[in-house]
């Protein structure tokens, strides 16, 4: 470089030093403040009355793909949450590849809140309830049309849900018998 080029480089340079020094003084703008999301339920009577229905929708699904001998699980998509319903579908796949079907259909009888709350918790939960659910009319058959119900299962069956939201809807995250629950008495 000659020294005859260092006065046109000179300006130049001492223009993109100044922007340089210019844009390292400035504050970064700050990020918005984090919107404040509505609850979920404004209300315990709210809560129930969501996760009574969700339940209950559930247990009728879960009737119709019985019925169908495990076809179409992915019914059950706007139900569950990813794990639980990948073990649902795996259970009515292996029903399918049995051959059985069901009969009949289970009730859901009563469902109580153990807990909710206005806004998902932590981990997103969003109530916790225990439901009663009836399987008296329900039996289950092979392809050849016997039954391979135990005689002496319990006929009412009381389940523990929890429930999170996404998208507006509720889903069944996990679901777990609780034998020693009242619900059902």
């Amino acid at each position: 470089m000659s020294t005859t080029s260092l006065p046109r480089i000179a300006p130049a340079l001492a223009l993109t030093m100044g922007l340089l020094a210019l844009t390292a003084c400035t504050k970064a703008e700050p990020a918005p403040p984090p919107k404040s999301t509505p609850p979920v339920f404004e209300n315990e009577e709210q809560a129930l009355a969501a996760v009574t229905e969700t339940v209950g929708s559930f247990v009728t699904v879960v009737n119709t793909i019985g019925a169908k001998g495990g076809q179409e699980p992915e019914r059950l998509d706007h139900l569950l949450a990813p794990e639980l319903r990948d073990a649902e579908t795996a259970g009515f796949a292996d029903m399918a590849a049995k051959g059985w079907r069901t009969t009949g259909e289970a009730t859901l009888q009563r469902v109580e809140l153990v807990q909710w709350w206005p806004r998902p918790d932590a981990i997103g939960v969003i109530a916790v309830a225990q439901a009663c659910i009836d399987y008296a009319g329900v039996d289950v058959l092979d392809s050849s049309g016997t039954s391979v119900v135990n005689p002496e299962r319990d006929q009412l069956r009381s389940t523990e849900l929890q429930l999170t939201a996404a998208d507006g809807e509720l889903l069944i995250s996990t679901k777990k018998p609780v034998p020693e629950s009242e619900i059902c008495s």
